[in-house]
């Protein structure tokens, strides 16, 4: 019967050929969409939670009520002891105090509202010194992005005064030199964030022995919760500690939900272009009336017809799906590994996204893709194959 159906294929090689082409393309459309839609979700998640929320962020109650007003004075107590407790925590890979803050910067007769950060300038997770165009990276000094430099019309060396409300509720002033200038894949950051040392964010809002946040990477994502509450137990009282899952809340499940939604939208993709395997079937079929009724009548019972004409359907979808699979998943490797531009789209955009969007492609992402493809044009096939099956062999022969 294997051989059977197999040899049938070949009757028409021309429209056999167009069928499994059809199921080709749509197998790679499946498998470059499953790839660029999980990726774009990881990748989105994976920005979300280097610049906003860490695996896990270590913050007080009140900070997370005010948190939009960016506060200064909701501070963690002890941080450095707290710190070096949690660094020693199994499946922590490595841990930041960061304290942002608004302000208007001015140079002359400019004046800009941007954003300041104060983090540890060489070890943080934005890698600032890798994106640095201008300028070397210490630990101390004003890094400002490119086009918040262009705003202020400031350069290498020139001093920045800088005016804010402190912890205490009062107003300081520092001045500090720009020491480097740093152009990121991401709109937002280049065009209203600067960085400074968190020993000059705290000098510059009197904070001691406290910082605003602390941010918690794990070395895998699935330690997070494990890791999680194991901080709790050290936190002092009106601190909490809080995984991303929990920081993005709506937006996370929505994450999850589109991931499942696609897998259906998939199937129904390639279940439409399946439709050429009923039309090339039918065709088969009408074609072969006689030969149909002289196997039946010589024997052949309605489950062999069904198999062999199912078995014809599914070969040309299993070896069009197949190969359009592993098509799919080199195109988008290789687009994951050049990376797409959408600079345009991001610009000014409010959301920490790099611009550049390079999917990582995973073998999850493949085996469902190959799933969907193998699976889909079988039922297809079996849509003929009944009507096939169901004929008398008075019935065919006659037609």
């Amino acid at each position: 019967m294997v051989k059977y159906a197999f040899r049938n294929i070949l009757r028409n090689k021309k429209r056999s050929f167009l069928t499994i082409l059809a199921i080709f393309f749509a197998a790679v459309i499946v498998m470059m969409s499953q790839g660029m839609i999980t990726g774009m979700l990881d990748y989105f998640l994976k920005n979300y939670v280097n610049f906003q929320t860490g695996n896990i962020r270590i913050t007080t109650e009140e900070f997370v009520k005010r948190e939009r007003f960016m506060p200064v004075d909701s501070l963690v107590y002890g941080s450095d002891e707290l710190i070096a407790q949690i660094a020693g925590i199994e499946g922590v890979d490595h841990v930041n105090e960061r304290i942002r803050f608004g302000i208007l910067l001015s140079y002359k007769d400019n004046t800009v509202e941007s954003l300041g950060m104060g983090v540890n300038l060489l070890t943080n997770e934005f890698k600032i010194g890798e994106k640095l165009i201008a300028g070397t990276l210490e630990n101390s000094g004003l890094y400002i992005g490119v086009s918040l430099a262009k705003k202020l019309g400031v350069e290498l060396g020139y001093e920045l005064l800088m005016a804010t409300k402190t912890s205490e509720g009062g107003l300081n002033a520092i001045k500090l030199p720009v020491k480097g200038i740093f152009k990121t894949t991401i709109d937002m950051f280049d065009a209203n964030v600067f960085f400074l040392s968190s020993t000059d964010a705290k000098r510059l809002l009197k904070v001691v022995d406290a910082t605003t946040e602390i941010y918690v990477f794990t070395k895998k994502t699935d330690m997070t919760e494990k890791v999680q509450e194991e901080i709790k137990k050290i936190l002092p009282p009106g601190v909490v500690a809080k995984n991303y899952k929990e920081t993005m809340g709506a937006l996370f499940s929505l994450f999850d939900q589109m991931r499942v939604i696609w897998v259906f939208a998939e199937a129904i993709i390639l279940f439409l272009a399946s439709f050429v395997i009923i039309n090339t079937m039918m065709m088969a079929i009408f074609e072969r009336m006689q030969e149909i009724g002289t196997l039946k009548a010589v024997g052949m019972t309605r489950r062999d017809l069904f198999a062999n004409f199912t078995l014809e359907g599914a070969y040309m979808g299993i070896i069009g799906g197949v190969l359009g699979t592993i098509v799919g998943f080199i195109a988008i490797s290789v687009i994951g590994a050049v990376g797409l531009d959408f600079g345009d789209v991001y610009k000014g955009m409010e959301f920490p996204i790099e611009s550049v969007l390079r999917v990582e492609t995973k073998a999850s992402d493949f085996l469902i893709s190959l799933m969907v493809s193998i699976f889909i044009p079988p039922l297809a096939a079996m849509i003929p194959a009944k009507y096939a099956g169901n004929l008398t062999p008075v019935e065919a022969l006659r037609k």
